[in-house]
C-alpha cells in the first residue's frame, strides 16, 4: 500500500462552514442577540456568543446555566438539520478523501453537545464522503490544537497543511510545524489576521472558492509527484 505523503487538517466552524446564521437563529429563540455578523466575528472567546456592548447586559440577564444546556441542545439540532459546508469545498474534499496520497480530516472546536457527530452529520448532509474521511477530532475547551497537531505529524508526510480561520489556528499550526491556509471570510477577517496575528497576505483567502482552488492545486501537484 502506498504511504500517505500529505496530511490536510481542516478547521470546521469558520473555514468549512459559516456558523453565524446557525448560531444567530438559535440564540434568537432564547431571546439573545449576538449582534451583526461583522461584530460577532471580531469578538473574542465567550463574548462572541454573549453579544457586544449593545447586547451583552440584556443577554446576561436572560442567560442562565439551565438555558446554556438547552441552548447547546438547540444549537446541535440547528447544525444537524440545517448546517451545510460551503458548496465550493464539496468536490475538493471528496477528491482529497479519495486520494491515495493524502490523510484528510477535521480538527475543530464546536459548541454543540456532540461535536464529532454534529460535524460528521453536516459533512454527510453536504454530500461529503465523511465515512471515508481519515479522522474527525473535536477539541475540548481548554485543550490546545498545537498539542494534537504535533501528535498527528509524522515523518512519513512530505507536507503537513492546516486550514483555519482564526489567529489562534495560525499560531497553533505554525508552532506544530504545519503550512497554513487561512480563511479571510471566517471568524477573523483578513485585516485582523494580518495586523493582530502576523499572517502573511499570501496565506489568506477571501472566499471559499479561492481557498478550494488553492487546495485543488496542492492535490494536483501531490498526485503528479
Amino acid at each position: 500500500m502506498q504511504d500517505k505523503q500529505m496530511i490536510a487538517v481542516f478547521d470546521f466552524d469558520g473555514f468549512l462552514i459559516n456558523s453565524y446564521e446557525l448560531i444567530k437563529h438559535t440564540f434568537e429563540k432564547f431571546g439573545l442577540d449576538i449582534g451583526d455578523e461583522n461584530r460577532f466575528k471580531n469578538r473574542r472567546k465567550f463574548l462572541k456568543y454573549m453579544g457586544g456592548g449593545k447586547e451583552i447586559l440584556r443577554n446576561f440577564v436572560a442567560f442562565s446555566l439551565p438555558n446554556k444546556r438547552r441552548l447547546r441542545k438547540a444549537l446541535t439540532h440547528e447544525f444537524m438539520t440545517y448546517g451545510r459546508i460551503y458548496p465550493e469545498f464539496k468536490s475538493t474534499l471528496n477528491r482529497m478523501i479519495d486520494s491515495p496520497a493524502i490523510h484528510v480530516g477535521i480538527l475543530s472546536r464546536n459548541f454543540t453537545t456532540s461535536p464529532g457527530t454534529t460535524i460528521r452529520t453536516v459533512l454527510s448532509n453536504s454530500g461529503v464522503k465523511e465515512a471515508s474521511m481519515d479522522f474527525v477530532i473535536p477539541i475540548p475547551v481548554g485543550s490546545k490544537k498545537t498539542n494534537v497537531l504535533k501528535a498527528m505529524k509524522s515523518s512519513q508526510y512530505q507536507q503537513c497543511w492546516f486550514c483555519g480561520d482564526e489567529i489562534s489556528d495560525y499560531r497553533s499550526a505554525c508552532d506544530a510545524g504545519y503550512q497554513v491556509i487561512m480563511a479571510g471570510y471566517g471568524f477573523d477577517h483578513r485585516q485582523r489576521l494580518m495586523a493582530k496575528g502576523g499572517v502573511p497576505a499570501e496565506s489568506i483567502f477571501d472566499d471559499p472558492r479561492s481557498a478550494a482552488q488553492y487546495l485543488e492545486g496542492l492535490l494536483a501537484a501531490m498526485l503528479r509527484s
